[in-house]
């Protein structure tokens, strides 16, 4: 048998994230332009700064953004379901704490038909009682499922005890269904889905015809003499010690470990995430191979560390049989004191690297992915730079960067608040 040569490994080449080309239109409002062939079909994306963060009660937001998309002043909720499937065209709605975005995928034979429909539901919505109460039912029995699975209740109970009456901290209950009023929806769509709060984006295999049709439609949304902007403060300290809440004949826990830490302002965030990486943002993590791989006390396991404008926070999540909680924790633990005592070892920071550049160079698959990031630019605050940067801060991080990062900025786990929503 003849031994073959082992193939060569090359680093990867300097990397660039590709800016999208800006067109400023009429109304101010800026359009961002990602060409690029992905088989005849194209994507719009409507970006409005107005999340649940900026709703007067909860579900207003979401109930704004259902209306939003569902039927218009012209055409009943059959109608536009019926003519978006006719001519091949799926919406996308998503609510975030800060932004909502409406995205209006197309085939290209067709867009011509579905960008003004796409547009006349969103500028001339109907918000009629009678859709605002399906949505009411079917929420509130999806909620009342949910509730009921533990990954659901700590997920409640570790955002309301590190963020108390924050937005950041509040969940919906079963209540604040009955309580929405189509007036209180009504006058939040006036105030945020307005030209003053919007950015858009359009990728795809576009051509000049597609983008001018675009730039005409946009003159549609509407204008505000008056912007409304909410303010919240976080009144309570970054909460530690442990909760427990015991679900009866719970099967599984779900575990919950965090807390607050620097946010993305910091030059240390950008080392604070990589570190994070390490520890358990990939399937080759420390958290995965250890409690996954060589305990099998879980099927995942994963951290993240969450920048938001208020502030940001570290946290693990996972689940595993009632009977494995502890000994998960306590490994857990470990981990957490290992990557702030020991420098993590050159073959552990090679992988690390490779994993994160080539997790960047997926960025450049298409014009779709290139838009998917610079929208989280966009709706992260963050400067247009910020992925290069994050290359350049991966490149440049080593084992002793990143002790030094965790020993300064990864809290330790006696200053976490752990959350156990099942058997412990």
């Amino acid at each position: 048998m003849t031994l073959k040569a082992r193939p060569l490994v090359k680093d990867f080449e300097q990397m660039t994230f590709k800016m999208p080309r800006l067109i400023e239109t009429e109304r101010g409002i800026p359009l961002y332009l990602y060409t690029g062939s992905v088989q005849d079909v194209s994507r719009v994306d409507l970006i409005f700064s107005s999340g649940t963060y900026h709703e007067p009660a909860p579900l207003v937001a979401q109930a704004a953004a259902e209306a939003l998309v569902e039927a218009s002043q012209k055409k009943s909720y059959d109608r536009v379901s019926e003519l978006f499937d006719f001519y091949g065209g799926w919406v996308r709605k998503t609510v975030s704490l800060h932004y909502t975005i409406f995205t209006l995928y197309s085939p290209n034979r067709t867009y011509k038909k579905l960008l003004p429909l796409f547009f006349e539901v969103i500028t001339t919505p109907r918000f009629s009682k009678r859709d605002l109460e399906r949505f009411k039912r079917q929420g509130a029995e999806s909620l009342k499922v949910a509730q009921k699975k533990v990954e659901s209740i700590s997920s409640t109970i570790f955002k309301q005890q590190m963020f108390g009456e924050h937005p950041y901290g509040v969940t919906p209950k079963v209540e604040d269904y009955e309580d929405l009023q189509i007036e209180e929806v009504k006058q939040y769509a006036r105030e945020r889905y307005v030209a003053e709060k919007c950015k858009v984006l359009l990728s795809g295999d576009v051509n000049d015809e597609m983008l001018n049709l675009l730039v005409e439609n946009i003159r549609k949304i509407n204008s505000s003499d008056e912007i409304v902007s909410h303010l919240h403060s976080i009144n309570i300290g970054s909460p530690q010690g442990m909760v427990v809440e015991d679900v009866k004949n719970a099967l599984q826990s779900s575990v919950r470990i965090g807390a607050r830490t620097i946010n993305r302002n910091n030059d240390n965030y950008m080392n604070l995430h990589i570190l994070n990486s390490a520890l358990g943002g990939y399937f080759g993590s420390r958290l995965n191979k250890n409690i996954r791989e060589e305990k099998g006390y879980t099927y995942g396991i994963n951290s993240w560390l969450i920048g938001l404008p208020d502030a940001a926070y570290f946290t693990i999540s996972t689940h595993t049989a009632t009977h494995f909680t502890k000994p998960l924790i306590e490994e857990v633990r470990k981990e957490i004191e290992k990557i702030k005592s020991t420098p993590i070892t050159n073959q552990e920071m090679h992988s690390l690297k490779g994993y994160l550049l080539g997790d960047f160079a997926r960025m450049f698959d298409n014009s779709f992915t290139l838009a998917d990031n610079f929208i989280a630019i966009l709706t992260n605050g963050v400067p247009l730079n910020y992925y290069d940067t994050r290359i350049e801060y991966i490149n440049n991080a080593t084992p002793e960067v990143l002790l030094q990062t965790a020993q300064n900025y990864l809290p330790s786990f006696e200053d976490m608040l752990l959350v156990v929503a099942g058997n412990y």
